[in-house]
């Protein structure tokens, strides 16, 4: 099935049809919220070196919605998800939230959600993952660059940038890779019951050496970027003892689980699209 945004998405019919598909959007976006939300509270209290924001390891939420859902309401739903779950955050505020975590989350997310369902294999979940989860990160670390001291009054030296990224990344794109997966097998018995779960990804359940070198490839994309921060801006602040530790165990799940963690999604026969 090929996937595209429907030029109708947010009109409201007469028809019980496009009532239904609206109500159904707007609970992927409701859906995803809370689970964000709540994915981020749990982790909020755990700082980064720089004293703004918070680690991102329950980002593999929203991600399983946006493989497996409309993208755009998973998009508009990870934006609100960021807002919300930044409330009672004590290392960043809902203002600031709504400045650079939540257009990241959106944009991150569109472009992750679209590449997902346009091109259905492993190796190219594996590389939007890197790709468009290291974008979002560097708009958000970009953002809260230029407003945090405006608006909870820490200053940042522009090379924490490229430090908050790398630390972002470090926590949720490994997150993203091993969980994903395995949620999607956990909820395969819905499938045909729930109407919010209208993709179902084509990974293979066996090691193709094609398709597990590509994913090899971009899981080492995001050894390189991190190594290259570390070795070419010191200043970042993430070239630290447990800077270093973080980066090098995350690097290691990536590399291991990246080529191989789509054994833990199903068979392959059970990857159809599921029936609006």
């Amino acid at each position: 099935m090929k996937y595209e945004f429907p030029p109708s998405m947010w009109r409201m019919g007469t028809g019980a049809g496009k009532g239904s598909a609206f109500s159904v959007r707007l609970s992927v976006i409701a859906i995803t919220a809370v689970l964000y939300a709540v994915g981020k509270w749990i982790t909020g209290y755990i700082q980064t070196p720089w004293g703004v924001g918070e680690l991102l390891v329950g980002i593999f939420l929203p991600a399983l919605m946006a493989v497996v859902c409309e993208t755009v309401p998973v998009a508009i739903g990870a934006g609100l998800g960021t807002f919300i779950g930044d409330f009672g955050v004590p290392s960043t505020s809902p203002a600031l939230s709504l400045v650079a975590g939540v257009p990241a989350n959106f944009f991150a997310f569109l472009l992750f959600g679209w590449f997902v369902k346009k091109y259905k294999s492993w190796p190219s979940f594996v590389a939007a993952t890197v790709a468009f989860v290291t974008f979002g990160n560097l708009v958000a670390a970009t953002l809260v660059y230029f407003f945090a001291f405006r608006l909870i009054g820490v200053h940042l030296a522009s090379s924490a940038i490229l430090g908050l990224t790398v630390f972002w990344n470090t926590t949720s794109i490994p997150a993203i890779i091993i969980a994903v997966p395995i949620l999607i097998r956990a909820i395969s018995p819905l499938y045909g019951r729930s109407r919010i779960l209208q993709y179902r990804p084509e990974w293979s359940s066996t090691l193709v050496f094609r398709q597990t070198v590509l994913a090899l490839v971009c899981a080492m994309a995001f050894v390189a970027f991190g190594a290259a921060i570390f070795f070419l801006a010191p200043s970042s602040g993430v070239v630290s003892e447990p800077g270093v530790f973080y980066f090098v165990l995350a690097a290691v799940l990536v590399v291991v689980f990246g080529p191989i963690a789509n054994l833990l999604a199903g068979p392959r026969g059970m990857a159809k699209t599921a029936a609006t």
